[in-house]
Protein backbone atom coordinates (compact mmCIF):
# COMPACT_ATOMS: atom_id res chain seq x y z
CA UNK A 1 0.00 0.00 0.00
CA UNK A 2 3.07 2.27 1.06
CA UNK A 3 4.45 1.86 -2.14
CA UNK A 4 1.39 2.26 -4.37
CA UNK A 5 0.55 5.35 -2.31
CA UNK A 6 4.20 6.75 -3.00
CA UNK A 7 3.89 5.95 -6.54
CA UNK A 8 0.59 7.59 -6.55
CA UNK A 9 1.87 10.71 -5.64
CA UNK A 10 4.85 10.64 -8.15
CA UNK A 11 2.19 10.47 -10.55
CA UNK A 12 0.04 13.69 -8.93
CA UNK A 13 3.57 15.73 -9.40
CA UNK A 14 4.85 14.43 -12.46
CA UNK A 15 0.91 15.87 -14.17
CA UNK A 16 1.25 19.21 -12.06
CA UNK A 17 5.01 19.76 -12.95
CA UNK A 18 3.60 19.14 -16.75
CA UNK A 19 0.83 21.58 -16.10
CA UNK A 20 3.09 23.76 -14.60
CA UNK A 21 5.33 23.70 -17.24
CA UNK A 22 2.94 24.42 -19.99
CA UNK A 23 1.19 27.25 -18.03
CA UNK A 24 4.92 28.61 -18.23
CA UNK A 25 4.96 28.07 -21.55
CA UNK A 26 1.73 29.74 -22.37
CA UNK A 27 2.59 32.77 -20.04
CA UNK A 28 5.95 33.12 -21.97
CA UNK A 29 4.11 32.94 -25.08
CA UNK A 30 1.89 35.43 -23.79
CA UNK A 31 4.44 38.13 -22.26
CA UNK A 32 6.10 37.33 -25.78
CA UNK A 33 3.09 38.65 -27.33
CA UNK A 34 2.56 41.77 -24.35
CA UNK A 35 5.89 42.93 -25.75
CA UNK A 36 5.42 42.97 -28.93
CA UNK A 37 2.07 44.91 -28.50
CA UNK A 38 3.95 47.73 -26.29
CA UNK A 39 6.75 48.13 -28.78
CA UNK A 40 3.72 49.01 -31.47
CA UNK A 41 2.10 50.97 -28.66
CA UNK A 42 5.44 52.83 -28.18
CA UNK A 43 6.13 53.65 -31.71
CA UNK A 44 2.10 54.57 -32.00
CA UNK A 45 2.76 56.81 -29.06
CA UNK A 46 5.92 58.04 -30.50
CA UNK A 47 4.60 58.86 -34.11
CA UNK A 48 1.72 60.59 -32.09
CA UNK A 49 4.10 62.61 -30.37
CA UNK A 50 5.99 63.63 -33.08
CA UNK A 51 3.14 64.46 -35.66
CA UNK A 52 2.17 66.67 -32.40
CA UNK A 53 5.25 68.46 -32.18
CA UNK A 54 4.62 69.09 -36.06
CA UNK A 55 1.25 70.30 -35.59
CA UNK A 56 2.40 72.88 -32.53
CA UNK A 57 5.30 73.63 -34.63
CA UNK A 58 2.66 74.62 -37.87
CA UNK A 59 0.29 76.72 -35.45
CA UNK A 60 3.74 78.61 -34.08
CA UNK A 61 4.21 79.60 -37.45
CA UNK A 62 0.67 80.55 -38.35
CA UNK A 63 0.46 82.25 -35.43
CA UNK A 64 3.89 84.40 -35.77
CA UNK A 65 2.93 85.02 -39.19
CA UNK A 66 -0.57 86.36 -38.26
CA UNK A 67 1.03 88.17 -35.33
CA UNK A 68 3.55 89.82 -38.19
CA UNK A 69 -0.03 90.58 -40.40
CA UNK A 70 -1.31 92.72 -37.81
CA UNK A 71 1.84 94.18 -37.01
CA UNK A 72 1.82 95.04 -40.26
CA UNK A 73 -2.04 96.56 -40.24
CA UNK A 74 -1.07 98.27 -37.23
CA UNK A 75 2.12 99.93 -38.41
CA UNK A 76 0.05 101.15 -41.75
CA UNK A 77 -3.04 102.32 -39.28
CA UNK A 78 -0.14 104.60 -37.91
CA UNK A 79 0.73 106.19 -40.37
CA UNK A 80 -2.79 106.67 -42.32
CA UNK A 81 -2.37 110.44 -41.28
CA UNK A 82 0.73 110.77 -43.00
CA UNK A 83 -0.81 109.01 -45.94
CA UNK A 84 -3.88 110.75 -46.52
CA UNK A 85 -2.16 114.08 -46.42
CA UNK A 86 0.29 112.89 -49.15
CA UNK A 87 -2.11 111.32 -51.33
CA UNK A 88 -6.08 112.85 -50.42
CA UNK A 89 -7.12 109.36 -50.41
CA UNK A 90 -10.12 108.61 -48.12
CA UNK A 91 -9.89 106.94 -44.63
CA UNK A 92 -12.19 103.76 -46.48
CA UNK A 93 -9.93 103.38 -49.36
CA UNK A 94 -7.05 103.44 -47.43
CA UNK A 95 -7.95 100.98 -45.27
CA UNK A 96 -9.64 98.90 -48.03
CA UNK A 97 -6.64 98.73 -50.01
CA UNK A 98 -4.54 97.62 -46.49
CA UNK A 99 -6.97 94.28 -46.48
CA UNK A 100 -6.67 93.53 -49.59
CA UNK A 101 -3.06 93.43 -49.25
CA UNK A 102 -3.17 91.52 -46.21
CA UNK A 103 -5.57 89.60 -47.75
CA UNK A 104 -3.17 88.29 -50.79
CA UNK A 105 -0.70 87.36 -48.75
CA UNK A 106 -2.62 85.05 -45.86
CA UNK A 107 -3.47 82.65 -48.70
CA UNK A 108 -0.32 82.94 -50.51
CA UNK A 109 3.52 83.38 -49.41
CA UNK A 110 5.43 86.33 -47.91
CA UNK A 111 5.89 87.75 -51.36
CA UNK A 112 2.14 87.70 -51.87
CA UNK A 113 1.94 84.93 -54.57
CA UNK A 114 -1.53 83.30 -54.65
CA UNK A 115 -1.46 79.47 -54.08
CA UNK A 116 -4.89 79.11 -55.11
CA UNK A 117 -5.74 79.64 -58.95
CA UNK A 118 -9.24 81.55 -59.88
CA UNK A 119 -11.89 79.32 -60.11
CA UNK A 120 -13.02 78.42 -63.90
CA UNK A 121 -16.27 77.16 -65.25
CA UNK A 122 -15.81 73.31 -65.89
CA UNK A 123 -17.73 71.43 -68.65
CA UNK A 124 -17.51 68.50 -71.02
CA UNK A 125 -14.16 66.64 -71.56
CA UNK A 126 -12.21 68.31 -73.98
CA UNK A 127 -9.57 67.98 -76.86
CA UNK A 128 -7.86 69.00 -79.08
CA UNK A 129 -9.82 68.94 -82.17
CA UNK A 130 -12.67 70.26 -80.10
CA UNK A 131 -10.59 73.16 -79.00
CA UNK A 132 -9.91 74.11 -82.20
CA UNK A 133 -13.78 73.65 -83.67
CA UNK A 134 -14.70 76.22 -80.40
CA UNK A 135 -11.92 78.73 -81.41
CA UNK A 136 -12.81 78.55 -85.15
CA UNK A 137 -16.30 79.28 -84.28
CA UNK A 138 -15.94 82.09 -82.02
CA UNK A 139 -13.77 83.43 -84.50
CA UNK A 140 -16.39 83.76 -86.89
CA UNK A 141 -18.74 84.89 -84.79
CA UNK A 142 -16.81 87.96 -83.22
CA UNK A 143 -16.11 88.62 -87.15
CA UNK A 144 -19.67 88.70 -88.41
CA UNK A 145 -21.34 90.62 -85.02
CA UNK A 146 -18.89 92.17 -83.08
CA UNK A 147 -17.73 94.91 -85.77
CA UNK A 148 -14.58 95.80 -87.73
CA UNK A 149 -11.32 96.10 -86.63
CA UNK A 150 -11.30 99.60 -87.88
CA UNK A 151 -15.00 100.16 -85.66
CA UNK A 152 -13.75 98.85 -82.88
CA UNK A 153 -10.23 100.80 -82.78
CA UNK A 154 -12.40 104.37 -83.04
CA UNK A 155 -14.55 103.37 -80.34
CA UNK A 156 -11.37 102.11 -78.03
CA UNK A 157 -10.33 105.79 -78.34
CA UNK A 158 -12.00 107.03 -75.77
CA UNK A 159 -9.83 105.12 -73.24
CA UNK A 160 -6.40 106.96 -74.42
CA UNK A 161 -6.06 110.28 -72.53
CA UNK A 162 -6.58 107.58 -69.07
CA UNK A 163 -3.62 105.08 -70.33
CA UNK A 164 -1.55 107.59 -71.33
CA UNK A 165 -1.83 109.63 -68.11
CA UNK A 166 -1.35 106.25 -66.28
CA UNK A 167 1.50 105.45 -68.34
CA UNK A 168 3.36 107.77 -67.73
CA UNK A 169 2.32 108.05 -63.94
CA UNK A 170 4.16 104.66 -64.07
CA UNK A 171 7.32 105.85 -66.21
CA UNK A 172 6.24 103.45 -68.83
CA UNK A 173 5.96 100.45 -67.76
CA UNK A 174 4.49 97.73 -69.84
CA UNK A 175 0.73 97.39 -70.64
CA UNK A 176 -0.77 94.10 -70.17
CA UNK A 177 -4.20 93.44 -72.01
CA UNK A 178 -5.96 90.17 -70.87
CA UNK A 179 -8.23 88.36 -73.37
CA UNK A 180 -6.63 90.72 -76.46
CA UNK A 181 -8.79 88.58 -78.90
CA UNK A 182 -7.59 90.44 -82.63
CA UNK A 183 -5.43 93.19 -80.95
CA UNK A 184 -7.17 95.85 -81.81
CA UNK A 185 -6.21 97.49 -78.78
CA UNK A 186 -2.96 96.79 -78.39
CA UNK A 187 -3.16 98.42 -82.30
CA UNK A 188 -4.47 101.67 -81.22
CA UNK A 189 -1.80 101.75 -78.17
CA UNK A 190 1.40 100.88 -80.30
CA UNK A 191 -0.01 103.39 -82.70
CA UNK A 192 0.28 106.31 -79.63
CA UNK A 193 3.25 105.36 -78.97
CA UNK A 194 2.69 103.02 -76.10
CA UNK A 195 3.57 98.90 -76.34
CA UNK A 196 1.81 96.47 -74.52
CA UNK A 197 1.56 92.76 -74.06
CA UNK A 198 -1.66 90.34 -74.86
CA UNK A 199 -2.62 87.32 -73.73
CA UNK A 200 -5.74 85.14 -75.30
CA UNK A 201 -6.80 81.55 -75.38
CA UNK A 202 -7.80 81.52 -79.23
CA UNK A 203 -5.13 81.38 -81.73
CA UNK A 204 -7.13 81.99 -84.56
CA UNK A 205 -8.13 85.23 -83.27
CA UNK A 206 -4.54 86.52 -82.79
CA UNK A 207 -3.03 85.54 -86.13
CA UNK A 208 -3.85 88.92 -88.04
CA UNK A 209 -2.70 91.04 -85.16
CA UNK A 210 0.31 88.96 -84.42
CA UNK A 211 1.04 88.79 -88.20
CA UNK A 212 0.98 92.54 -88.15
CA UNK A 213 3.88 92.64 -85.25
CA UNK A 214 2.01 92.86 -82.19
CA UNK A 215 3.11 90.95 -79.07
CA UNK A 216 0.00 88.84 -78.96
CA UNK A 217 0.63 85.56 -76.59
CA UNK A 218 -1.36 82.49 -76.64
CA UNK A 219 -1.92 81.18 -73.16
CA UNK A 220 -3.97 81.54 -69.98
CA UNK A 221 -3.35 85.24 -69.17
CA UNK A 222 -4.69 84.77 -65.15
CA UNK A 223 -2.13 82.36 -64.99
CA UNK A 224 0.89 84.69 -66.81
CA UNK A 225 -1.07 87.41 -64.22
CA UNK A 226 0.05 85.23 -60.77
CA UNK A 227 3.48 85.41 -62.33
CA UNK A 228 4.03 89.10 -62.42
CA UNK A 229 6.09 90.76 -60.43
CA UNK A 230 4.86 93.62 -57.64
CA UNK A 231 4.14 96.85 -59.28
CA UNK A 232 5.33 95.98 -62.75
CA UNK A 233 2.29 97.32 -65.09
CA UNK A 234 1.07 100.63 -65.78
CA UNK A 235 -2.38 99.14 -67.21
CA UNK A 236 -3.96 95.95 -67.02
CA UNK A 237 -7.39 95.92 -69.86
CA UNK A 238 -9.99 93.46 -70.22
CA UNK A 239 -12.32 94.54 -73.27
CA UNK A 240 -15.43 92.39 -72.99
CA UNK A 241 -13.85 89.77 -70.63
CA UNK A 242 -15.02 89.62 -67.12
CA UNK A 243 -19.08 88.74 -68.33
CA UNK A 244 -16.99 85.21 -69.58
CA UNK A 245 -15.93 84.56 -66.29
CA UNK A 246 -17.26 83.72 -62.82
CA UNK A 247 -17.53 85.88 -60.30
CA UNK A 248 -14.44 84.16 -58.26
CA UNK A 249 -12.25 84.59 -61.08
CA UNK A 250 -13.38 88.39 -61.36
CA UNK A 251 -12.68 88.83 -57.97
CA UNK A 252 -9.56 87.30 -57.88
CA UNK A 253 -8.04 89.16 -61.00
CA UNK A 254 -9.02 92.46 -59.20
CA UNK A 255 -7.49 91.88 -56.32
CA UNK A 256 -4.34 90.64 -58.03
CA UNK A 257 -4.41 94.01 -59.94
CA UNK A 258 -3.77 95.46 -57.05
CA UNK A 259 -0.47 93.45 -57.25
CA UNK A 260 1.09 94.15 -60.33
CA UNK A 261 0.43 97.42 -61.09
CA UNK A 262 2.59 100.23 -59.79
CA UNK A 263 1.27 103.14 -57.66
CA UNK A 264 -0.51 105.50 -60.56
CA UNK A 265 -1.49 102.40 -62.27
CA UNK A 266 -4.53 101.78 -63.69
CA UNK A 267 -7.28 98.84 -64.01
CA UNK A 268 -9.75 99.32 -67.06
CA UNK A 269 -12.74 96.91 -67.49
CA UNK A 270 -15.36 97.06 -70.56
CA UNK A 271 -18.77 95.39 -70.01
CA UNK A 272 -22.48 95.13 -71.83
CA UNK A 273 -24.47 97.75 -70.11
CA UNK A 274 -27.38 95.06 -69.17
CA UNK A 275 -29.16 98.18 -68.00
CA UNK A 276 -29.82 99.11 -71.50
CA UNK A 277 -32.95 97.40 -72.12
CA UNK A 278 -32.18 95.84 -75.57
CA UNK A 279 -28.60 94.82 -74.48
CA UNK A 280 -29.88 92.96 -71.32
CA UNK A 281 -32.82 91.31 -73.02
CA UNK A 282 -31.26 90.43 -76.64
CA UNK A 283 -27.49 90.98 -77.73
CA UNK A 284 -25.83 90.06 -73.79
CA UNK A 285 -27.50 86.71 -74.70
CA UNK A 286 -25.97 86.70 -78.79
CA UNK A 287 -22.90 85.71 -77.30
CA UNK A 288 -23.25 81.85 -75.74
CA UNK A 289 -20.17 82.05 -73.79
CA UNK A 290 -21.30 84.75 -71.74
CA UNK A 291 -22.01 83.66 -68.24
CA UNK A 292 -24.08 86.78 -66.63
CA UNK A 293 -23.30 90.24 -66.64
CA UNK A 294 -21.51 92.41 -64.25
CA UNK A 295 -23.34 95.77 -63.42
CA UNK A 296 -21.89 98.45 -62.31
CA UNK A 297 -23.08 98.20 -58.85
CA UNK A 298 -21.10 95.11 -58.48
CA UNK A 299 -18.28 96.17 -60.54
CA UNK A 300 -17.64 99.39 -58.13
CA UNK A 301 -18.18 97.99 -54.81
CA UNK A 302 -15.59 95.54 -55.84
CA UNK A 303 -12.79 97.60 -57.01
CA UNK A 304 -13.49 99.80 -54.12
CA UNK A 305 -12.85 96.92 -51.91
CA UNK A 306 -9.58 96.13 -53.42
CA UNK A 307 -8.45 99.45 -52.77
CA UNK A 308 -8.49 101.29 -55.70
CA UNK A 309 -9.02 104.77 -55.84
CA UNK A 310 -10.85 106.80 -57.26
CA UNK A 311 -13.04 104.61 -58.78
CA UNK A 312 -14.87 105.65 -62.22
CA UNK A 313 -17.73 103.96 -64.05
CA UNK A 314 -18.30 105.49 -67.20
CA UNK A 315 -21.66 104.70 -70.03
CA UNK A 316 -19.98 104.42 -73.25
CA UNK A 317 -21.17 104.03 -77.12
CA UNK A 318 -25.22 104.50 -77.21
CA UNK A 319 -27.05 103.34 -80.11
CA UNK A 320 -26.76 104.87 -83.07
CA UNK A 321 -30.66 105.28 -82.91
CA UNK A 322 -30.65 107.39 -79.59
CA UNK A 323 -30.15 111.00 -81.21
CA UNK A 324 -33.23 110.09 -83.39
CA UNK A 325 -35.60 108.90 -80.75
CA UNK A 326 -34.54 111.95 -78.29
CA UNK A 327 -35.80 114.09 -81.25
CA UNK A 328 -39.15 113.11 -81.72
CA UNK A 329 -41.70 114.83 -79.64
CA UNK A 330 -43.63 111.77 -78.92
CA UNK A 331 -40.84 109.88 -77.29
CA UNK A 332 -40.33 109.49 -74.00
CA UNK A 333 -36.85 111.12 -73.04
CA UNK A 334 -35.87 108.21 -70.19
CA UNK A 335 -37.58 105.50 -72.24
CA UNK A 336 -35.33 106.66 -75.17
CA UNK A 337 -32.33 105.82 -72.96
CA UNK A 338 -33.33 102.61 -71.81
CA UNK A 339 -33.84 101.29 -74.90
CA UNK A 340 -30.97 103.48 -76.67
CA UNK A 341 -28.90 104.88 -74.39
CA UNK A 342 -25.10 103.87 -73.50
CA UNK A 343 -24.66 100.12 -74.79
CA UNK A 344 -21.24 99.79 -72.81
CA UNK A 345 -19.92 100.21 -69.28
CA UNK A 346 -16.17 101.32 -68.26
CA UNK A 347 -15.02 100.71 -65.04
CA UNK A 348 -11.70 102.18 -64.35
CA UNK A 349 -9.95 102.30 -61.04
CA UNK A 350 -6.27 103.90 -59.68
CA UNK A 351 -3.47 102.18 -58.06
CA UNK A 352 -2.81 104.97 -55.14
CA UNK A 353 0.79 105.83 -55.13
CA UNK A 354 2.57 104.36 -52.41
CA UNK A 355 4.53 106.59 -49.75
Amino acid sequence: MRVVKRLERYLSAAFSLGRIKSMSKDAKREIAELRLELKALSQDLNDCQHQTLQELERMSTWMRRHESLADDLVSLSRRESEVLKRTGQSDTALLLRMFSDLSRRIDGDESGRPEAKPIRPTGLPSSKGFEMFKDAFYHRFENQWRGTPEEISQRLKVYLPDVEAAWVRTEHKPIFDIGCGRGEWLGLLRKHGMNGIGFDTNAMQMKDGQAAGLDLRLGDALEALAQAADGSLSVLSAHHLIEHLPFDSVAWLTREAGRVLAPGGLLLFETPNTRNVLVGATTFYTDPTHLKPMPEQVMGVLLETAGFDPVDIRHINPHERLGEFLDRPDFDNELAQLMFGPQDLAILGIKSKDT
